[in-house]
Parts: structure tokens; C-alpha cells; sequence
């Protein structure tokens, strides 16, 4: 065939009809794969999981590496610790107010939505329990970055935290309940662990010496354990204080391994329980204190694990004039949400962001009365237990 401008083209008749062949290009190299893999690495660690997710389609040497899971554990490991805040606004369509999950990416003050799941009103959306990016609320263990989620045997009585028992692999819950025997609910507690993927119960030994001069026996009392607790060094960490006490409150540590629980003193202070909050600062236990949670706060670091030495490291005044500018009456709440001593204040309509040093940062706002800025931080991970990979279910 003839065109316009002179060039000559192959064609072939079909049903009496002249069409143009189409020239069939052959594949190029892949040069993505000879881009150094050390550097590759490098870069895909620092990225958010959803950008890694992403380059897995580039080409197959990208989705090779970013499937290993030698570097998804180093992915998660590279990855910050996000804090994570719950309101309820109503979506477009909806009938009333949705549960809804964010995360809160501090230092670009971005926002990034986890959960937004009708069917969680149920449970009132709280987040029971969190770690290694997997959340349990409600009935179901989710993973908000690969978007998996499976039913969870949830147990009778109070989840205290999520762990992995770091010589079997496996993701255990514990938790407390009061025993029932001759159906009658007894009034001492026990505590018990639970395998994520399994329906087995165990007993853990629950044996406590006193400190302090206090004789409480808090197997026979009971115990309330406040916020979430912090898992380093194998242990979870637990703000507590017993149920028949005003303002005795201390730390108790959960060994992972052993399973086995001791106490720890608290710093040598006396706010009430409710204004102290157990911290991760890089690696170290930390705890945040107040008289009211609304004007100063003050942080103290553990300096010795074994005989629980305290030393205050700093305080934050927080900015009341300008926090006033968004809430002229009532009160707010105030977090430490990272090691480098950022606060997120929830206001009626807002959630300001102040650093350490007492100065707004920035001003975000919400299609709520109140965000509440909940205990448990999200670090995403891309790994898949085999709890994950025997179930197909997706979010």
C-alpha cells in the first residue's frame, strides 16, 4: 500500500479489506536490572509500603528483591513508628458517623487513612492490641499495608497486648480474665496467653513480690492497666495500678520468652495514674507524666532496667494561648507520640501538633467533635505470618 507521503507499508486482505501490518517489537533488555542491587536496597527500605508495592511491578529483579524477606524485615525495621488517631466522620452517602482510623505522619504532617470499616461499630472501633504493623479490633487481626485481614478467636476478658515469641515465630495475645467456676465469676484474676491461628488457652503463672512497702496482693485485687503497653527487649511493659487503690500505680514487665512477670518502680513521682503514659524513645523505656495532661509535662528515661533508675530528661510546656485560639473553653489531651518529644493535642474540631520545645507546629482539621489520639502506634510491615498466608481474606 501507497500512503500519502510516499512510504510503502506491507499490508494483508482480510474479508476484502487492505490493513496495515503492525511491526512486532521485540522485548529490550531489562536495563532496571542493571541498576546496582545495594543501592536499589537501600532506597526501597526508606520507602512507605505502598511505594514497594508499587516497584514490584517494574520488573522482575525489583519485585525479586523487594520480596525477600530478609528485606521486608529490614523494610520494617527502617520504617517510623506512626501515630494513630480515632474519630468518627460522616462519609459521603453514609447515614451517620463512620469509624476511622488514620495515621499520622509527623514530619510531613500527612495523614494517611488505615481503616475506614462500617462494620467495626460494633465494637466501638477501640484498638485492642497492636505490633509488627498488625492491629486486632474487634474479631479480626488486620495488616493495613498489604491489606490482609483473618478472623481472630478473640478471648473471654481484657486484651493486655499483641507479642511475637521471638523461638517459635508464633504471635501470641495476652490477656486477663476472672476465672468462673460452679458458673460463678471470681473475683482473682488470671492471666492467660492465646497463639494467633489457634483456639488453645494457657495459663500463665502469675506471681508477684511487693514493692515499695505496698502489700498488695494484685493476683487477688485485680490490676487496671493503662494505655498500651511497650514492648523492648523481649518484654511488654504495663502501666498499672491495683483495682482498690486511688493513687498507688507502677510498672509491670511481661518476658516474652519466659513468661514470667516481675514488677519495676515508676519515677519518683505522684501525678494521678491516669496523666502517665508509658514511651519507646529509641529503644529506651520512658515515661511521660502530668498533673492534668493539659499544660506541662515531663519526661523521665530509664537509666537502669534491673533496679528501675529513673533520671527526668526534660519538659515540655505546651502552647495554652494558641491552643486557646482553637478551644476557648473546655479541656484537650495531650500525647507524647515520638521519641523526639513531638505532642498532638486533640481539640474540639483540631488536632495540633506542638514540638518538645512548647511550639505549634501545625493545625489540622477534623469532621469530628473530638479526634482522640489512641495509645498504639502503627509501623508498617510488609511480612506475612502463616497465619496470613493460610487465609485469602483482603480489605
Amino acid at each position: 500500500m501507497l500512503l500519502r507521503s510516499g512510504r510503502r507499508v506491507a499490508t494483508e486482505k482480510k474479508g476484502g479489506r487492505a490493513t496495515v501490518l503492525r511491526k512486532i517489537r521485540r522485548a529490550g533488555p531489562d536495563r532496571f536490572s542493571a541498576f546496582p542491587e545495594e543501592i536499589l536496597q537501600e532506597v526501597l527500605v526508606r520507602l512507605p509500603a505502598r511505594s514497594v508495592l508499587r516497584c514490584r511491578a517494574v520488573c522482575r529483579s525489583w519485585r525479586r528483591l523487594a520480596s525477600d524477606p530478609t528485606f521486608l524485615l529490614d523494610h520494617h525495621r527502617h520504617q517510623p513508628e506512626l501515630p494513630l488517631t480515632s474519630s468518627s466522620p460522616t462519609a459521603d452517602g453514609a447515614d451517620g458517623p463512620t469509624p476511622c482510623l488514620e495515621a499520622v505522619h509527623l514530619r510531613g504532617v500527612e495523614f494517611r487513612r488505615v481503616f475506614l470499616l462500617p462494620e467495626l461499630l460494633d465494637y466501638g472501633f477501640r484498638v485492642d492490641a497492636s505490633c509488627d504493623g498488625m492491629i486486632i479490633t474487634g474479631r479480626n487481626i488486620y495488616n493495613p499495608a498489604t491489606r490482609q485481614s483473618r478472623p481472630f478467636s478473640r478471648p473471654r476478658g481484657r486484651i493486655v497486648g499483641l507479642f511475637r515469641h521471638e523461638p517459635s515465630g508464633e504471635y501470641r495475645v495476652l490477656f486477663w480474665r476472672h476465672p468462673i467456676r460452679r458458673f460463678v465469676v471470681q473475683p482473682q484474676m488470671e492471666y492467660c496467653v492465646l497463639t494467633v491461628g489457634s483456639d488453645e488457652v494457657r495459663k500463665i503463672k502469675y506471681s508477684l513480690t511487693p514493692v515499695d512497702g505496698v502489700d498488695y496482693v494484685l493476683s487477688k485485687v485485680g490490676t487496671w492497666v493503662f494505655d498500651a503497653p511497650v514492648l523492648l527487649h523481649g518484654s511488654l511493659h504495663m502501666h498499672w495500678k491495683p483495682a482498690s487503690a486511688d493513687r498507688y500505680h507502677g510498672i509491670m514487665v511481661f518476658d516474652t520468652v519466659a513468661e514470667s512477670f516481675r514488677h519495676m518502680r515508676p519515677p519518683a513521682v505522684n501525678p494521678t495514674p491516669l496523666c502517665s503514659a508509658l514511651l519507646d524513645m529509641g529503644g529506651t523505656l520512658a515515661v511521660s507524666t502530668s498533673k492534668d495532661g493539659m499544660s506541662e509535662m515531663s519526661i523521665f528515661m530509664l537509666q537502669d532496667h534491673q533496679h528501675g533508675v529513673w533520671a527526668f530528661h526534660y519538659q515540655i510546656k505546651l502552647p495554652v494561648m494558641d491552643i486557646r485560639r482553637f478551644q476557648e473553653q473546655g479541656d484537650w489531651c495531650a500525647k507524647v507520640v515520638s521519641k523526639e518529644g513531638d505532642v498532638l493535642v486533640s481539640c474540639r474540631g483540631q488536632l495540633l501538633h506542638c514540638d518538645k520545645e512548647g511550639n505549634l507546629v501545625a493545625n489540622n482539621p477534623y469532621d469530628d467533635d473530638l479526634p482522640v489520639v489512641i495509645p498504639y502506634r502503627l509501623k508498617e510491615s510488609l511480612m506475612q505470618p502463616t497465619f496470613f498466608q493460610e487465609e485469602n481474606n483482603w480489605f
